[in-house]
């Protein structure tokens, strides 16, 4: 007879439960607009405090609205409204998070750009101090500064990267080697944090509609991914949202060093989008 070594069936149950993030406290960096936006959206809806914060104040302000109503207990989230290439406004961010909430169970690194690069341009390494700035550096620093806190609640990071980072494209050379540097600073720290109770993982979304369909180069974009894509769709906000939020649960809790993408199967036909 063969045994096998098992959860008890009280964790089977708790599957129910995965999603409820009540007393969960979850920040998302760039949360002021698209991805970011749904992610947070998501999590409050599902129960947790959140932190809102961006660039731009007028949009910190409207999603922080907006995402208090869609609170189930009318919970307010903090706002923080700054730029994380700047120190003080992470060391600012992990503060008054810890400040009004008391900790930190969740730390989505969203916030990005992405430009178009090539090696012959006047400006290449200026737009390339900018995307690593973002896109890597903003990263390491805020993990280093939020790694107490996450010890303390078992916490999980999420680090949101690109298709970009597993499949070369043209005019992507600062975007795309940014990205795959994030997904190996994930599997590192996976290595690193572990002992310490934290799963860090990545997302690689693929074309997610974040931007105005009239803009042209978007619209492009969007046109050709639609075709490329084995699911014949655009990927949503809300795509993303759930992505994370499983992650986050505890349905990922034996998941740490680990790519997911989430692109429709657009990275098999990347190529097109030359």
């Amino acid at each position: 007879m063969l045994l096998c070594a098992d959860f008890d069936i009280k964790d089977y149950k708790d599957v129910i439960n995965s999603r409820n993030f009540s007393g969960k406290v979850v920040l998302v960096t760039g949360s002021s607009s698209g991805i970011g936006e749904g992610i947070t959206k998501l999590f409050s809806i599902l129960g947790a405090n959140v932190v809102v914060t961006g660039r731009k104040e007028a949009d910190v302000q409207r999603v922080a609205k907006e995402v208090q109503e869609l609170s189930p207990k009318k919970l307010k989230p903090l706002e923080v409204v700054g730029d994380l290439t700047k120190t003080e406004v992470i060391n600012t961010l992990i503060a008054n998070t810890i400040k009004r909430f008391g900790k930190l169970d969740v730390l989505v690194n969203n916030a990005g750009m992405g430009m178009a690069t090539n090696i012959t341009q006047k400006d290449l390494m200026q737009v390339w101090d900018q995307v690593f700035a973002i896109d890597l550096r903003a990263v390491v620093e805020l993990i280093h500064e939020s790694v107490p806190y996450l010890e303390k609640t078992n916490g999980t990071i999420i680090d949101i990267s690109s298709i970009a980072a597993l499949a070369p494209l043209a005019e992507t050379l600062a975007y795309g080697p940014a990205k795959a540097g994030l997904d190996m600073i994930t599997r590192v720290l996976a290595l690193e944090l572990g002992a310490k109770g934290i799963r860090v993982n990545t997302i690689n979304p693929g074309t997610i509609h974040t931007t105005d369909i009239l803009d042209p180069m978007s619209a492009h974009i969007y046109e050709v991914s639609k075709k490329i894509a084995p699911l014949k769709r655009l990927g949503q906000p809300l795509d993303i949202a759930k992505a994370v939020a499983f992650l986050a649960s505890s349905d990922a809790s034996f998941i740490t060093g680990a790519n997911l993408v989430v692109d429709g199967g657009v990275v098999y036909n990347f190529g097109y989008l030359h």
